[in-house]
């Protein structure tokens, strides 16, 4: 009888575990729900990207090039799992933590964490459908430099 509790019991654990441990970015179908900023603010900050090669080591150097050569303030390296980069940024105090997902054919941007200002008001699948301006624009650039790391590959 024991067994069989540990096995459900295993298998509900199983099940709470947050997709954010299980790194796989995917082409971005932005849902219809409220509260919700403009679509055009939320492609640009978690739209994928495709990438030119398959070679994950080159994906990833991108990524940290990205993250050191953002317009204004570079991202600081947070930490990392396989196929994510975690990436920080904090402005007058307020913080925000991006987890850069990536495989052989896709990097995308998703929500982590945040810390005053930069707080998600609503947020589906680590896609923060409700924000500030001031959150679109710093991801937006961090987005567009990760970008343009990758077309140099």
């Amino acid at each position: 009888m024991n067994r069989f509790k540990i096995i459900i019991f295993a298998i509900l654990v199983w099940g709470l575990i947050p997709s954010s441990l299980q790194a796989e970015p995917v082409p971005l179908e932005i849902k219809k729900v409220k509260p919700k900023s403009s679509d055009r603010y939320i492609n640009a900050v978690h739209k994928e990207i495709v990438t030119r090669t398959d070679d994950l080591n080159k994906i990833r150097y991108a990524i940290l090039e990205g993250m050191l050569t953002t317009k204004g303030i570079a991202w600081l390296y947070d930490g990392e799992g396989e196929g994510y980069i975690l990436a920080r940024f904090t402005y007058r105090g307020d913080t925000n933590i991006m987890r850069i997902e990536y495989n052989q054919s896709l990097v995308q941007l998703k929500y982590q964490d945040a810390l005053g200002d930069y707080e998600c008001k609503n947020l589906i699948d680590d896609i923060c459908y409700k924000n500030g301006r001031g959150y679109y624009n710093y991801i937006k650039n961090l987005r567009k430099s990760i970008a343009r790391q990758l077309m140099r590959l």
